[in-house]
């Protein structure tokens, strides 16, 4: 509930991937810190005991939550590290590290030793001056340490045979274990590499129970705006993995076939996870996606590619790494990159471009009556906006320092935005209670010295019971305010000169449909093998399987605009790319 009321829309695809015996869920990219595992646990069917970091575990609301999810702690290295008393240098021996006023019998073999950024893993401990590297530093921090003494951190070894214990343990009684296999939660637009702990856990568990029927899904996760109220995410859970029982085996051999089966099954899952998630070089990359495939046109025009799974492929997968310098693409990057700064010009998404082609005296009568609706929601709105005005506030300012505090202590995160949902939804379940609480007390209050004790109860009970009704009335109403708001500019623009300023806009738009067709039919081939057997939208424009009832209610004159994203076997989305709307859910013939 509480995320139904946090996300407009979450949309689940694949659960019919998830078995009923024991399973390991293989999550990315790890984006929205802990609301990442709760849009598990309420989508998958399961009892998922989650891998979370002991250092949030033993956070107080924090720890609550995932213990009652049945959470399995992990110590993570990166959150042990401490600077060090002393300073150390070098001398000839790359491997001996030297020490002044250091205490390095306090560390183990094993930790890391961190110099400004560079680290060294400890081999052995001599005294609390002297001790040896497995590998050496980096040459110029070799350099650096032999002309001056430096300030440095350690981080400890961490065994983590408990917890892979306990991983193991629960697999074999058949049940659901999710890890995040890039560790901690990021805002960077691609994924992180992949830890081989996944791997190893499902490995181990085939070993230690050979009969265990054990399978790895791969989850990918992505959020439209996933720090914004509101906002809407999809969840897909992928096929199923099997592993094969050579790698179990390679796995018992132990020394360099141990390492070969866990690479084997790492390439594995990370291929199937690179297909359920979309990803980008970079944040600019990446912008034009999150605009693109929003929840209510999935797939539209400022993208490379019209198939959502072209799209994944064609981004994500190898075969798009021989196509991305393509003169093609590059030219219809380009060319894409001048359409969405003309969306900028004139103040437009892309889907709202066909509705800046009406008429000038609809689009006035529309702008009117819109204005209108816009300021009755607003109204109506206005009284509970200022009563949440706190919690408005309370949740921006905690979130944010969250945030800031976030990014300090990491190497990965860009602002930290993979923190800000899980601290508004954290701070928003703490106040609201407690804004109703306190509002409904002073209700009562009033009631009490001004008319009776009796009338001051009944005041207090009404108020508490209406605001929860009144905060989801207020929330609706403003996202429809909103709606109504941001489409008025486009009609705006169809009265400017009477709509011939909007031309260049159409025209570039319908030019680069064209294009991403063409690019569609030439590259498709090279990625999928089988691309015209699976391919729904026909070079002539023809959308194969669909009855003709389907096609008229697209229109014929759009059919070849449209694309269509299968969602499952017996049943696929038409979504428009012209009108930026989705159809009505169609049956294949």
């Amino acid at each position: 509930m509480v995320l139904s009321l946090f996300f407009k829309e979450i949309r689940v695809r694949g659960d019919s991937n998830i078995p009923s015996g024991p399973v390991l869920f293989a999550v990315a990219p790890h984006a929205n810190q802990f609301i990442d595992p709760v849009m598990l646990f309420t989508t998958c069917g399961r009892q998922v005991g989650f891998l979370a970091a002991k250092k949030s575990m033993d956070l107080f609301w924090i720890g609550l939550f995932a213990r009652a999810f049945n959470s399995i702690p992990v110590e993570r290295p990166q959150d042990l590290i401490k600077k060090q008393k002393g300073k150390i240098y070098m001398q000839d021996d790359e491997l001996k590290l030297f020490g002044e006023e250091t205490t390095f019998t306090t560390i183990k073999p094993r930790s890391v030793i961190t110099v400004n950024g560079d680290e060294a893993t400890v081999a052995e401990v001599i005294s609390d001056s002297v001790l040896l590297l497995q590998k050496p530093f980096k040459p110029d921090t070799f350099a650096e340490l032999k002309k001056s003494k430096m300030e440095f951190k350690m981080t400890p070894h961490v065994d983590q045979g408990k917890m892979f214990d306990e991983v193991v343990k629960r697999l074999s009684k058949d049940g659901a274990v999710g890890i995040f296999p890039e560790g901690g939660s990021h805002d960077r637009p691609e994924m992180l590499p992949l830890k081989a702990g996944v791997a190893i856990m499902a490995l181990e568990t085939l070993v230690k129970f050979p009969g265990t029927k054990l399978k790895i899904v791969p989850v990918g996760l992505h959020y439209f705006h996933a720090d914004k109220f509101r906002s809407r995410a999809v969840i897909e859970y992928g096929e199923q993995i099997e592993i094969p029982l050579e790698l179990v085996d390679q796995y018992k051999n132990g020394g360099h076939e141990k390492r070969q089966a866990i690479g084997l099954l790492m390439d594995t899952i990370q291929v199937h996870l690179k297909s359920l998630t979309v990803q980008a070089a970079d944040y600019d990359s990446l912008m034009p996606l999150d605009d693109c495939t929003n929840q209510k046109k999935l797939i539209s025009i400022p993208l490379l590619l019209c198939l959502e799974d072209l799209l994944k492929v064609f981004l994500a997968n190898s075969a798009f790494e021989k196509e991305k310098h393509n003169p093609l693409v590059q030219q219809l990057k380009q060319e894409v990159s001048e359409y969405n700064r003309m969306l900028k010009f004139y103040g437009v998404k892309d889907h709202q471009v066909k509705n800046t082609s009406i008429k000038v005296s609809r689009a006035i009568y529309l702008v009117v009556l819109r204005l209108l609706q816009f300021i009755a929601l607003i109204v109506l709105s206005a009284p509970m906006l200022i009563l949440a005005w706190p919690l408005i506030f309370l949740t921006r300012k905690v979130s944010h320092e969250r945030a800031a505090t976030a990014l300090a202590g990491s190497k990965v995160k860009i602002s930290g935005r993979d923190v800000v949902s899980t601290w508004k939804l954290l701070t928003g379940l703490v106040v609201t209670p407690l804004l109703w609480f306190t509002y409904s007390f002073l209700a009562f209050l009033y009631y009490y010295i001004t008319v009776s004790y009796s009338s001051g109860l009944t005041a207090g009970f009404t108020v508490f019971i209406a605001l929860p009704v009144l905060s989801m009335i207020t929330i609706r109403s403003s996202e429809n305010a909103y709606n109504l708001l941001a489409s008025i500019r486009p009609l705006i623009v169809s009265i400017g000169n009477t709509m011939s300023s909007s031309e260049p806009l159409r025209a570039s738009r319908q030019k680069l449909q064209q294009k991403i067709r063409d690019l569609v039919n030439q590259l498709g081939p090279e990625v999928f093998p089988n691309f015209e057997e699976i391919r729904v939208v026909a070079p002539d424009g023809h959308v194969k399987g669909f009855s003709n009832v389907a096609a008229n209610k697209m229109g014929r004159g759009n059919v070849d605009a449209t694309v269509v994203t299968k969602l499952g076997q017996d049943e696929t989305y038409a979504l428009n790319t012209v009108f930026g709307e989705e159809l009505d859910k169609v049956k294949l013939q």
